[in-house]
């Protein structure tokens, strides 16, 4: 009985660490320094797959290709997730690094 007792306090203890702490897998998905670059990001390909007019999707790609290069980096591997909000997550590189994402 002791035994038991014993061991289901084992697997609740290791479940509630399990627990603490969300991963995601990712591939080559896109993670920004700032909430507000990847929002921007967000607004940005919105408008490139929602408008008609050629020039304002130029100008937004334009817009994303610079502000991905600039503020961006593809991830790819298990992270960590440290916060959620609006859609976004934020992960923590290896590094110790914070980025944000898309959900």
């Amino acid at each position: 009985m002791k035994r038991r007792l014993f061991c289901a306090a084992l697997l609740l203890m290791f479940a509630r660490l399990a627990g603490a702490q969300q991963t995601v897998m990712l591939e080559q998905d896109i993670a920004c320094d700032s909430v507000e670059v990847q929002q921007l990001r967000v607004q940005l390909t919105r408008i490139i797959m929602t408008t008609d007019n050629e020039q304002s999707k130029d100008e937004a790609t334009r817009k994303i290709v610079e502000l991905t290069r600039q503020r961006c980096v593809p991830l790819t591997g298990i992270f960590t997730v440290k916060e959620k909000a609006n859609g976004l997550l934020k992960v923590i590189t290896t590094d110790g690094t914070q980025l944000w994402l898309v959900e």
